[in-house]
C-alpha cells in the first residue's frame, strides 16, 4: 500500500531526530500552527502554553535545551543546542517576528533567557550569552558573549528599571549591560554610547 503523506512525514522525521507530525498534533499543552513545517528536536524539553509558528526549526541533544511556559516563536526561529552547547528559556518571551536564531552549537556556548524577554528583528544570538528578565535586542543584532542584566518587562512604567536593551543594527561582541540601559548603534556596538532608556521613553508624568 502506498505510504500516506503523513506516515512518511512521520517516518523521515523520526529517521532525523525530530518529534513525528502526529505528536505535535497531539500536543495538547503547546501549539503549532503549522505541524508540517515545525522541526522540534526529540531532546528538546518544551513547558505548556508555547505557540510554534511555521517554519521552527529546534536541534538539540540530550539534555541541551529547556524551554518554559507561554513563549511565542515567530515563523523562521532557529535554536541550536548541539556540539556540546545548552540553552535554557525561561517564560513568556518573543521570539521575532522576523529571523531570530540562538546558536548555542560549540562546547563552551551557553545561552540563558530569562522571562518577558523581546527578540525581534534579525538577530543571532551566540556563545555564551545572558539575556536577563525583561531585556530585548531589537534591530539588525548579532550578539556573542554578552550579558543584558535584567530588569522589568518593555511594559514596565518606568524605563530606567526594565532589562537592558540593544537595537540597532551591527554586532555586539562581549558587552555587559546594566538594567535600565540602552545601546543604540549603527555597526560596532562597542563604539557606540550607553544611555539611559528614559532618554527615549520617558517616564509617566506623577500628578
Amino acid at each position: 500500500m502506498t505510504e500516506t503523506p503523513l506516515a512518511y512525514a512521520d517516518r523521515v522525521r523520526t529517521l532525523l531526530g525530530y518529534r513525528t507530525v502526529s505528536e505535535l498534533i497531539a500536543d495538547d499543552h503547546n501549539v503549532f500552527i503549522d505541524p508540517y513545517s515545525a522541526l522540534l528536536s526529540v531532546h528538546a524539553r518544551i513547558g505548556t502554553g508555547n505557540v510554534f509558528s511555521p517554519n521552527v526549526r529546534i536541534d538539540a541533544e540530550s539534555d541541551a535545551l529547556r524551554i518554559g511556559d507561554g513563549n511565542r516563536f515567530f515563523e523562521g526561529t532557529r535554536i541550536e543546542a548541539t556540539d556540546g552547547g545548552r540553552v535554557s528559556i525561561g517564560a513568556d518571551n518573543e521570539f521575532g517576528p522576523h529571523a531570530v536564531a540562538l546558536l548555542a552549537n560549540r562546547h563552551d556556548a551557553v545561552i540563558t533567557v530569562g522571562s518577558r524577554v523581546r527578540l525581534i528583528g534579525r538577530i543571532d544570538l551566540a556563545g555564551a550569552s545572558t539575556l536577563g528578565d525583561g531585556s530585548q535586542i531589537l534591530g539588525d543584532v548579532t550578539a556573542v558573549n554578552v550579558s543584558l542584566v535584567g530588569g522589568g518587562s518593555h511594559r514596565d512604567p518606568d524605563p530606567d528599571l526594565r532589562g537592558a536593551v540593544l537595537k540597532g543594527r551591527g554586532r555586539a561582541t562581549g558587552l555587559t549591560l546594566a538594567r535600565g540601559h540602552v545601546i543604540n548603534a549603527d555597526g560596532d556596538f562597542a563604539t557606540a554610547a550607553v544611555e539611559a532608556q528614559s532618554v527615549y521613553h520617558p517616564r509617566p508624568a506623577v500628578d
